[in-house]
């Protein structure tokens, strides 16, 4: 069984941990400032244009 790329999906953000649900599986985050890249880095890693919204910055 492996990660099936095709298939993901933006989900939600958080501004705090004690917003952030309990995980059913395991989980990666991006931390960081504002328009430092992690929308783009996401974008890149998974070969999508727009699963994540980028900053017209």
């Amino acid at each position: 069984m492996g990660i099936r790329y095709e298939q993901v999906h933006y989900l939600a953000s958080y501004g705090t941990v004690e917003q952030l649900p309990q995980p059913k599986a395991p989980e990666i985050s991006f931390v960081g400032h504002s328009n430092v890249g992690k929308s783009s880095l996401i974008n890149r890693l998974f070969n999508r244009k727009s699963l994540i919204k980028v900053s017209s910055k």
